[in-house]
């Protein structure tokens, strides 16, 4: 006979569990949210693009999570690449899971991040056990100076069909 009070002790603690792994790195729903990231005062967006049907995407998720934890300046999300399509290709996913990382702000020289500095981690020949410990690797390779100053929004290139920063 099954005790209620035990069952339903497992399944508070089994949602706590849930509820604690899908609330901690926000996710991405569509491309005016995305967008919002880059007029944030954060160093770097650090982008978790997954699919749905993606076991590996699944797998990998909690060191993600981990991962957003060591990086308090840095704008840590996942998307879901069927959520926010036009997300994934401003960020030029081609694989899933993977990392993007973007940089914002100021180079140590002065200079302004833009497009050109993205580093998009991606499994290659499906080592997806890869992923996350080279996107680490990208993030602390990557120096931020804080400009402080307010971000302007990033203008559609119809060259590239993505955006890029405005031009200062």
């Amino acid at each position: 006979k099954l005790d209620h009070r035990h069952s339903s002790t497992i399944l508070h603690k089994m949602a706590m569990r849930m509820g604690r792994r899908l609330l901690s790195v926000p996710a991405i729903k569509d491309f005016a949210q995305y967008e919002a990231i880059k007029t944030s005062q954060s160093t770097m967006m650090v982008g978790y693009f997954t699919g749905h049907w993606s076991m590996a995407s699944k797998m990998y998720r909690e060191q993600f999570e981990a991962m957003a934890k060591s990086y308090p300046k840095a704008t840590f999300y996942t998307c879901d690449v069927d959520d926010a399509p036009l997300a994934a290709y401003d960020a030029e996913v081609t694989e899933i899971p993977s990392v993007v990382v973007q940089p914002l702000g100021l180079k140590p020289d002065g200079s302004y991040y833009d497009k050109t500095d993205m580093v998009v981690v991606a499994p290659e020949l499906a080592q997806f056990d890869q992923v996350i410990s080279r996107a680490k690797a990208a993030v602390d390779s990557i120096e931020v100076l804080e400009d402080g100053g307010e971000r302007q929004p990033w203008q559609f290139d119809p060259a590239t069909g993505t955006t890029l920063p405005p031009h200062k």
